[in-house]
């Protein structure tokens, strides 16, 4: 019999991606997407407008696949990899906002720790597919040790809405 993991937290969640079309959407909102004509960078008011916006939809994403938490490690592995492809996509999204040069740090600092949520991911991955539910729960705590520096690095950002604890907005 399958060993049982348990669901990963909310104070574990990542963020996840918006689809196309509300990408599309976003940018299309009045003040959002122009900047200051200098090539298509952004102000830091649209920078953070469009990033809190990933993350909420994101959030919601999130969600709805958490509403059946996974009970076998297929199960884990199933959502994980969901998470993992949504994950990469909502940060490949918040990495093409066009940040102008006094926000660029701050959100490259914030994306590199979500990358290092990802790599976290993967090792959750990895272990759910071997059954190994010490492994699983390994990575879940990890995450959970990483969240207060990744809410702190999205706030220098200006993001209000990613990486929240106890929120679907909090990992990753």
């Amino acid at each position: 019999m399958p060993a049982t993991l348990a669901p990963m937290p909310a104070s574990t969640r990542c963020h996840l991606a918006l689809p196309i079309a509300a990408v599309v959407a976003v940018w299309l909102l009045p003040g959002c997407g122009g900047g200051d004509g200098d090539g298509g960078t952004l102000s830091k008011a649209e920078v953070v407008a469009q990033g809190n916006e990933i993350c909420r939809q994101g959030d919601r994403q999130y969600t709805e696949l958490q509403k059946s938490p996974p009970k076998t490690s297929e199960e884990a592995a199933t959502l994980t990899q969901k998470l993992i492809g949504i994950t990469n996509d909502e940060v490949h999204q918040l990495e093409a906002l066009k940040a102008p040069d006094d926000v660029r740090p701050s959100l490259e600092r914030y994306l590199k720790a979500r990358q290092s949520g990802l790599a976290i991911l993967e090792q959750g991955l990895k272990a759910a597919e071997k059954n190994d539910a010490r492994g699983y729960a390994a990575a879940q705590a990890k995450m959970a040790a990483g969240q207060v520096d990744r809410l702190k690095l999205a706030q220098a950002v200006g993001f209000a809405d990613c990486s929240r604890p106890g929120g679907s907005s909090s990992g990753g």
